[in-house]
């Protein structure tokens, strides 16, 4: 019988059973702590945050990059019964701002990395009243002057005891970004029992035991770090190397160095190790299996270079749905787990017969395995579950033996580097700019697997197309990642019956 427990209280039950095991190293530093250590420091940020007066609203945001300290965050705010409203550490300008004020946030953990980002749009943040810094004190108090700066350090409490949990497993634990189907960025209501769900179900197809040592260099703020691997080896006893961000020089050796045993492949990770040149660590390591979504290399030639077994893909799940469909050994199609039901269906919503692609839809077998809904849009949440089905926006197909496999999306998303992008959120920002009159983003397959954003736009009568500085607002008011590779200028934008860019129209279009 799977377990229901709250987070807080597994991470207390982790931490009696596997003490004084190393849990976390920080791989830039090698900086490690243990299970026991963990929890003491998420309770004595859990106590001070109760000292400080800090916990009444319910809502809590970090913008961290990946530490120890956001991961004691997390789980402190966990044993409090507060949500924690993960924030894209990457985000800029107004998508960063809705973040942040979607559950009028008062209280936000950041560091000196986002200060820049943050001193942007201070007159867009009226809830915000405290900022707790995992460094550069002395800074935020000079650029944050209107709001209340604490240091992560004079935060934590002398107390260390352990605070059982008010919640129950179906209560909200976390709040995370999905890019949806289309529109502005949704936050997803996530329940501990999703996040427990989701870790659990890691365990067998990737054989995870209390030996084993993963690695992830992805953010905090997506469901696979945080419950794929973290959760998931904390569930388990084993021990996590954690990374800010992704460095392909750092890959092999920091592998070797840690003795990693299994790592997922993110994004266009697989595509760069296999574009790399070959280096004496890359077959020196101690990694049995990975898996990546999607997979671009043959695995054959993939596992034969590396030394290692591939699980090959097969899985799927999102942000709003949970992890519904599990990778086999050694197939390539997916297990649809008994959580859930998945269907393949055609615009209408009728069923499509096996080995027929079409639309995902799923629907749990067990309350609070998926995301409750999208906070503050109603609307959006009863639109995507239409018929009583989560319309994922989605293709695939299941084939006579009720196996899964994923073929594309046709919603507007475009998957950057692991990031799912909302083309309607670099659109808006584009249109900000003066000279533009029209905007509309596709995304189109990139060198290095997954995709690159294309922008078409007219410009406003009079006006001179200078890319240089088209380029230079997006940057400002975009994160890294959805700044368009590629900008077209049209005469004229080709329009649907309804007067919306055709954007089918656009993607046969020259590059």
């Amino acid at each position: 019988m799977a377990q229901r427990i709250t987070l807080g209280d597994l991470l207390h039950k982790s931490s009696k059973e596997f003490s004084n095991k190393p849990l976390l190293t920080q791989a830039e530093t090698g900086e490690t702590i243990s299970y026991a250590g963990f929890e003491q420091l998420s309770n004595q940020v859990a106590h001070g945050l109760i000292e400080a007066g800090k916990t009444a609203h319910g809502y809590i945001g970090i913008m961290l990059e990946n530490s120890i300290s956001y991961l004691a965050a997390t789980y402190a705010l966990k044993k409090l019964n507060i949500v924690e409203v993960s924030i894209n550490r990457a985000f800029r300008s107004l998508a960063l701002a809705r973040m942040i004020n979607l559950t009028e946030c008062q209280v936000l953990f950041t560091s000196k990395s986002h200060f820049e980002a943050l001193q942007d749009i201070v007159p867009d943040l009226p809830h915000i009243q405290t900022l707790i810094v995992t460094d550069g004190l002395d800074e935020a108090q000079a650029r944050f002057p209107e709001w209340q700066c604490i240091s992560f350090e004079a935060l934590l409490s002398h107390k260390r005891s352990h605070i059982q949990s008010s919640a129950r497993d179906s209560d909200v634990a976390a709040i995370l970004f999905s890019s949806g189907t289309t529109g502005i960025s949704k936050g997803c209501l996530l329940s501990h029992r999703y996040a427990v769900r989701t870790a659990e179900n890691m365990i067998t197809p990737f054989r995870l035991t209390k030996d084993d040592v993963n690695y992830t260099p992805y953010p905090l703020s997506h469901i696979g770090p945080a419950y794929y691997d973290f959760l998931a080896t904390m569930m388990t006893g084993g021990h996590v190397i954690l990374r800010e961000r992704f460095s392909l020089s750092a890959f092999w050796p920091e592998m070797v160095k840690y003795k990693v045993t299994w790592f997922m492949m993110l994004g266009s990770v697989q595509q760069l190790l296999w574009s790399a040149p070959p280096c004496p660590e890359e077959k020196q390591h101690n990694v049995t299996r990975c898996w990546s979504t999607p997979a671009p290399v043959p695995k054959a030639d993939f596992d034969k270079r590396f030394g290692l077994h591939l699980v090959p893909g097969g899985g799927y799940g999102s942000t709003d749905a949970g992890w519904v469909v599990v990778p086999q050994w050694d197939h390539s199609g997916g297990i649809v787990l008994p959580h859930f039901d998945v269907k393949i269906v055609d615009e209408h919503d009728d069923i499509v017969p096996a080995g027929v692609a079409g639309e995902i839809v799923i629907r749990p077998n067990e309350p609070h395995v998926m995301s409750d809904g999208y906070y503050g849009m109603a609307e959006k949440t009863v639109e995507t579950w239409r018929n009583l089905w989560f319309h994922t926006g989605d293709i695939g197909k299941l084939d006579d033996e009720g196996r899964f496999y994923f073929i594309c999306r046709m919603a507007e998303r475009i998957r950057v580097k692991g990031e799912m992008v909302s083309g309607f959120e670099v659109e808006e920002v584009v249109l900000m700019h003066p000279s533009i009159e029209d905007a509309a983003v596709i995304g189109t397959p990139a060198k290095h697997g997954e995709e690159d954003i294309v922008l078409f736009i007219t410009l406003r009568e009079d006006c001179l197309f200078d890319e240089a500085n088209l380029r230079q607002h997006c940057q400002k008011h975009l994160a890294k990642f959805m700044v368009p590779s590629i900008i077209k200028v049209l005469d004229e934008m080709p329009r649907t019956p309804t007067g919306k860019p055709e954007k089918g129209k656009l993607a046969s279009y020259p590059l």
